[in-house]
């Protein structure tokens, strides 16, 4: 059986995951690398992964990239480019994102998005974890298990000490920079609303809803008691800036308060009581009010490669949904178009990565 070729868009801790999972596996295979940096230019994916070399070289031209024969490119920049998605669309290359356009209802770029599709007859599908796993599809999964439903409640308590990036801890999280001087705080709350946004979106159209409104209802910072530095990242946090933030999501449909998405990201753990306390609990927790009462807790942990547990999973999603996406009819699809991804490589005991 022939493989389905990707191209791996930016290697940063998500996407040189993807590329170790395509080192070895049998049905898809790496035909590209997209990077920023210039001292990543024809450097071997596998080098950039960390494994042995793989003949697949790095490339700041997307040119070059758009003139492969491809199936899919797996999106895992440091932001959303939707433009450079459209880019890959109209060619006929069906993209999965892992930072964006989890569901388009509603949202500026979709129009263009959908056009794209139409003219390249390709698909563009989304997911993570939150969104595209703790915010959306776990809540209306467990949904189906009860009646007479009058809430969602879902939760992340996300510990990344051993997460790679310090651009994406900083800028995303805030973590290291002091309150007062966080000028782009109300720019990293705007940028986790326009994802809660999306997963409000695709619970209330699942459930049937309208959709009101959706917005911060709450917001905290734990404050790091002692200078420290991220070895996985390097970023160093001060003492007496933030090492945790906590934000609480609250949608609305006829004025009730439907859905609530509180997503704690800790640097740390033991911040305070109300703060993650052991790097052994649950990370994602969803409550459903209804007929019976549901709660279901869900955990993720490194790897046998001891791989950040939230760069592996949002790296294996994207590689199991390939098959999903080449697939797929055409257009901006969320998983209430698509049946969810399931696991396309099992690795027997001798079948071990490549190092």
């Amino acid at each position: 059986m022939k493989k389905l070729r990707v191209i791996v868009c930016y290697t940063g801790g998500v996407g040189r995951q993807v590329i170790r999972l395509l080192a070895d596996h049998p049905g898809i295979e790496l035909a590209g690398v997209l990077v920023h940096d210039e001292r990543k230019e024809g450097v071997d994916a596998g080098i950039l992964s960390g494994i042995e070399p793989l003949g697949v070289f790095a490339t700041r031209d997307l040119e070059k990239l758009l003139a492969l024969s491809v199936d899919c490119a797996l999106w895992h920049g440091k932001s959303w480019k939707s433009e450079i998605v459209e880019r890959l669309l109209n060619r006929g290359i069906n993209v999965y994102s892992g930072i964006g356009g989890w569901y388009l209802h509603g949202e500026p770029e979709r129009s263009a998005l959908e056009k794209a599709c139409r003219s390249g007859n390709a698909t563009l599908v989304a997911g993570g974890n939150i969104p595209g796993l703790i915010s959306d599809v776990l809540p209306l999964f467990v949904s189906g298990y009860a009646g007479r439903v009058t809430a969602i409640r879902a939760r992340q308590r996300g510990y990344n000490a051993h997460y790679p990036s310090a651009i994406q801890l900083s800028q995303g999280c805030g973590f290291g920079i002091p309150v007062d001087q966080q000028k782009s705080a109300a720019m990293i709350d705007e940028l986790w609303l326009w994802g809660m946004r999306q997963s409000a979106h695709m619970v209330a159209d699942g459930l049937g809803l309208p959709l009101d409104e959706v917005k911060i209802t709450n917001k905290e910072y734990a404050m790091a008691p002692e200078d420290m530095v991220l070895e996985a990242s390097g970023l160093h946090i001060p003492a007496g800036t933030p090492a945790g933030v906590r934000w609480t999501f609250t949608a609305y449909s006829a004025s009730h308060p439907f859905l609530q998405i509180v997503n704690e990201q800790t640097a740390r753990l033991e911040l305070g009581p109300d703060w993650r306390q052991r790097a052994d609990e649950p990370n994602w927790r969803v409550d459903i009010d209804g007929s019976p009462r549901i709660c279901c807790e869900f955990s993720a942990y490194p790897g046998d490669d001891g791989t950040d547990h939230s760069a592996a999973l949002n790296a294996a999603r994207a590689v199991n949904f390939v098959p999903r996406i080449v697939e797929a009819a055409p257009g901006c699809l969320s998983i209430l178009d698509l049946p969810a991804p399931r696991a396309t490589h099992f690795a027997f005991p001798a079948q071990t990565m490549r190092r």
